[in-house]
């Protein structure tokens, strides 16, 4: 008998033994057992339940927040005499009272020539940020450098700014 014929019969002598143990187990009519499992302990009295007034303390949230609503437009704009996006820091013109300063270094009507700017100064080493305006309807994307606590150092930086961009910067109020 050859190999292959030998391994033919072999396995189906290992199926037909299989199948003489195997099939009385599955087929000799009991099943699988019932298991009891005893009933759960419920009990009869309910939680003691705290109200929501007592655990969270009543607050003003709805009144500021509509209060901010109110503030801000639809475009998320600040409403008052600023004009700038809700979020982004506020440059102003300079007065006696200014305490804290930047560098504008230009303002763009397109967000991407901004970002691009910005990302110049970056990686030339400047904390350069951008504070979007918006202006009678217009809105424009103002590169700035800062904040600065000391006007002499914005000074020199809008000198330095200028001469190497050969862009005319100015010095402007940093405001939150």
């Amino acid at each position: 008998m050859d190999e292959q014929t030998r391994y033919r019969v072999t396995g189906s002598l290992f199926l037909l033994a299989v199948a003489i143990i195997v099939f009385p187990m599955m087929f000799d009519g009991e099943g699988l057992r019932a298991v009891e499992i005893e009933p759960l302990d419920v009990p009869k009295t309910t939680p003691d339940v705290s109200r929501r007034e007592d655990v969270a303390p009543s607050t003003d949230l709805v009144a500021r927040v509509e209060e901010l609503a109110a503030e801000v437009d639809d475009q998320g704009f600040q409403t008052d005499a600023t004009g700038t996006r809700f979020g982004e820091p506020v440059l102003s013109e300079t007065d006696a009272s200014t305490r804290v300063w930047a560098v504008q270094v230009a303002s763009f009507g397109e967000e991407d020539n901004a970002l691009k700017l910005r990302d110049q100064l970056r990686t030339d080493g400047y904390e350069a940020f951008i504070s979007t305006v918006k202006q009678d309807g217009h809105v424009l994307n103002r590169v700035a450098v800062g904040p600065f606590l000391d006007e002499t150092e914005a000074d020199h930086l809008r000198d330095t700014l200028s001469d190497s961009l050969s862009l005319d910067a100015r010095i402007v109020a940093f405001s939150n």
